[in-house]
């Protein structure tokens, strides 16, 4: 589920960001983002946004964390575009506190799924998120209105 929430002693590495409408005015509007780094020297992750300007063999030279981290989809990553995003120390975790990012966690589908940008994908699963929590349902199907 996607939170906001005190980060003072929590990691968000390996989480998606999802920009929430405070970002409209902003670079980052209608962007997800997957933080490979989240700590106190500041964060940085990849903008994802559906169209391809890398292969995944420049995404690892630029970035070496990635080839570090064992639960990504290398596959998904080819297909995917590389934009970097960068936080100085705390500045992340202010932006979190004030709600202009939601988090919650990556999955390979959100990587893999062609056709439909990640934010759209992840601003769906909030708001299934919010509802399931509202009624107390561990499930909410795709399609309600055909229930």
């Amino acid at each position: 589920m996607a939170t906001k929430q005190d980060l003072t002693t929590k990691s968000l590495r390996g989480r998606m960001l999802i920009a929430t409408p405070m970002a409209d005015g902003s670079p980052y509007r209608r962007s997800a983002v997957l933080l490979l780094e989240h700590n106190d020297q500041g964060a940085s992750g990849i903008i994802l946004d559906g169209s391809l300007t890398a292969t995944l063999d420049q995404i690892r030279q630029n970035m070496p964390r990635i080839a570090e981290m064992q639960q990504l989809p290398t596959a998904g990553l080819a297909a995917v575009p590389v934009k970097i995003a960068m936080w100085q120390p705390g500045q992340l975790d202010r932006e979190l506190q004030s709600g202009l990012w939601f988090h919650a966690p990556a999955s390979p589908q959100q990587l893999l799924n062609e056709g439909v940008p990640p934010w759209h994908e992840l601003v769906r699963e909030v708001g299934r998120s919010v509802y399931r929590e509202a009624l107390g349902i561990h499930a909410f199907p795709a399609a309600p209105w055909l229930n």
